[in-house]
């Protein structure tokens, strides 16, 4: 009989800790819809992609926690349906990152019309991604502009006391994104063997996940979480 076998256990579990924290994030939010009613509509709106973030991110952590831990060759049966869901997540994460820029720093009617337009663009790559089987550097593609369209959003919304703490905590959460990314790229670890760079990586994003979910409570308003 087969022995069950973790790869890459610290990577693999840190992975998890992010699918687990950013779903019950998702399901946090989405259960304030209830309170919908009482709010701007600009407020219900990026409350929406708020959630279509979290649980992007949730999906994406929890098939990479299972491509690390399961998958760990790369031509394994059962992987490409995993990296494929993976990559996708991100790119849907990169369309969330465009919604809530536009919802924040455009007027609806131009928001409206810039999302229509980016969201055939990412049907498209869920489509070629469907067909292909593309390096992990394409999803960062697609996903790095939406981030750094919210991070131009946030920085815009500096100037308007009311929105100025929550973008406070977005831009934290993006810097943290971002030195997370060099962490990655340069192969910074806790510890070579038993922490390595990609787990230092997650731990990291871990941080800047909840400093998102802190920045959306503050832009929805929520009345009791």
């Amino acid at each position: 009989m087969a022995r069950f076998r973790v790869h890459e256990p610290a990577v693999a579990l840190t992975d998890l800790l992010i699918g687990v924290e950013s779903g019950f994030f998702a399901v946090l939010l989405a259960r304030a819809g209830g309170a919908d009613a009482g709010r701007p509509r600009a407020a219900v709106a990026i409350r929406r992609w708020f959630v279509v973030l979290f649980a992007a991110t949730s999906l994406a952590a929890i098939a990479g926690g299972a491509l690390h831990g399961l998958f760990p060759d790369r031509d394994a049966r059962g992987r490409l349906r995993l990296w494929r869901v993976s990559l996708g997540s991100i790119g849907i994460s990169g369309l969330a990152g465009w919604g809530i820029a536009a919802v924040i720093a455009l007027p609806t009617a131009a928001a409206q019309r810039l999302l229509a337009a980016l969201a055939a663009a990412h049907a498209a790559y869920l489509v070629g991604l469907a067909r292909t089987n593309p390096p992990y550097l394409v999803a960062i593609a697609v996903y790095l502009p939406g981030a750094a369209a919210l991070a131009l959003a946030l920085l815009t919304r500096l100037r308007h006391p009311a929105m100025r703490a929550p973008a406070v905590v977005g831009l934290t959460g993006l810097g943290l994104t971002f030195g997370a990314a060099v962490v990655q790229i340069r192969r910074i670890a806790i510890h070579p063997r038993l922490f390595d760079h990609n787990a230092t990586y997650h731990a990291i994003q871990a941080v800047a996940i909840g400093g998102f979910y802190a920045a959306a409570r503050g832009f929805i308003r929520p009345r009791r979480f």
